[in-house]
């Protein structure tokens, strides 16, 4: 196969599909994702990861004690810093703010019920 470039460049392309770099991989998804914002900013400003630390670590435990299908992820700013530490669901499209370490079994709570309806 060959693949000219805009500068009028001409390459030689070789695919082998035999062995895709990207395989199906959706019978080890986990059912949802709890992504948890642990951003930190260093100009003093607050920021979820410097208000409340600990906060994924914490999620995840709990999560994995109740037996939920779940990966909970640590994730840069989602812009919603007024809003205190923040805390997603997804595929859910659920966002709760101001969520700290005490709030846990309510998160865990309505994750289990959104993975079972």
């Amino acid at each position: 196969m060959k693949w000219e470039s805009n500068d009028g460049v001409e390459y030689a392309v070789s695919f082998d599909y035999r062995q895709p770099n990207m395989h199906d991989i959706s019978q080890k998804l986990h059912k949802a994702f709890v992504l948890v914002c642990e951003n930190r900013r260093d100009d003093g400003r607050e920021s979820c990861g410097v208000t409340e630390p600990g906060l994924r670590a914490a999620i995840k435990e709990a999560m994995k004690t109740a037996g939920l299908p779940v990966r909970v992820l640590s994730t840069s700013c989602m812009d919603h810093c007024k809003e205190g530490p923040t805390v997603a669901f997804m595929p859910m499209d659920a966002m709760f703010g101001d969520v700290h370490i005490d709030d846990i079994p309510e998160l865990v709570t309505k994750m289990r019920k959104y993975l079972s309806s």
